[in-house]
């Protein structure tokens, strides 16, 4: 479709371990329009990381392999280019910001050295007019003192900090497509607040597609126009934030959504899934959500569900559904 900058059709990404291969991603499909941000949510362990890692092609770095699938950007399989033309769509075009800045920044290396080789690679650009670019993204993304903070070491930044550096990094080259990977994960509430009006204003300055990933609810209502609920690296529910929210179809979506603190009175016991998610080498036939789900059937251990469209721009993988519709429950 031609208002698709992104589109993932049948994604399988494995890993050998040794109980044998995993699935880590598990056939699955979804679209990115252009401008629009699409959250990804699910509990940790569910495949929303390697989802990103695989469109960018960096899983095989981490041990693992590709194994089907077609990864369309701006109509161009990235999982037929070669190496060179796709380290030149890498930090150019689709740029990533990964968990944990703290992390993720050389610690041997300045702050602007780090964004300007950026820029030296993708766009040559060198010299004063790299410095001075480099002053502007940090400006650009709230960092005072810019061009004092270029000659210092991220141990020297607080977490917040390194979190705008890595934001000013991916979008120095200003990219079509940028993935954000749990970006506000161990940063306070404050500059939670502060790096998602940061993000939500860049996205429509630069006109960005956006490819949000969270396991927070309450994060994903700030900047998601459509949200994809995984579970166990399958898309178990995909639909607009509000119909998520409003209309939620799959157990697990509903065991989210009620397990927010929000939902409950001070005293109150807070609601939770049961159990947890299962080691994938576990998952063998049926629904991988089956032992934690409280409309279980018999049929959910056998057998998994397809995913399926329940109206337009709502798609669920339950069998729960398929017997409302026949009016069996």
């Amino acid at each position: 479709m031609e208002d698709n900058i992104l589109e993932v059709t049948d994604l399988i990404t494995s890993f050998k371990g040794v109980e044998g291969k995993i699935k880590a991603v598990d056939g699955i499909s979804f679209n990115l329009k252009r401008g629009k941000v699409l959250g990804i949510v699910g509990e940790s362990g569910c495949g929303k990381s390697i989802t990103a890692m695989s469109i960018m092609r960096l899983v095989e770095k981490q041990g693992g392999l590709i194994e089907a699938g077609k990864v369309l950007f701006e109509g161009k399989d990235l999982l037929k280019l070669s190496d060179l033309d796709m380290n030149t769509i890498k930090g150019n075009e689709i740029s990533m910001i990964f968990q944990e800045p703290m992390i993720s920044l050389n610690p041997v290396l300045k702050i602007g050295d780090q964004i300007g080789e950026i820029l030296k690679v993708h766009r040559n650009v060198k010299g004063n007019d790299n410095k001075k670019r480099v002053i502007e993204m940090l400006n650009l993304v709230g960092i005072k003192r810019a061009d004092e903070i270029i000659n210092e070491y991220p141990h020297k930044l607080s977490g917040g900090m390194c979190q705008r550096v890595m934001i000013a990094m991916a979008l120095c080259c200003t990219p079509k497509l940028l993935i954000a990977d749990e970006p506000t994960t161990a940063l306070d509430v404050t500059v939670q607040a502060q790096v998602l009006d940061l993000i939500n204003d860049l996205k429509d300055e630069l006109n960005m597609s956006v490819i949000f990933i969270t396991h927070d609810l309450g994060v994903i209502c700030e900047v998601a126009d459509d949200v994809m609920v995984m579970y166990a690296g399958n898309i178990v529910e995909k639909a607009s934030i509000d119909e998520i929210f409003d209309n939620p179809v799959h157990p697990y979506t509903i065991g989210l959504i009620n397990s927010r603190p929000e939902n409950f009175k001070k005293g109150e016991p807070l609601k939770c899934i049961r159990g947890k998610v299962p080691k994938l080498s576990d998952i063998l036939d049926g629904c991988p959500f089956a032992d934690r789900c409280d409309y279980v059937m018999d049929k959910c251990k056998k057998h998994k569900p397809n995913l399926q469209i329940i109206k337009p721009g709502h798609e669920v993988r339950c069998f729960r559904y398929d017997l409302e519709k026949e009016g069996n429950l």
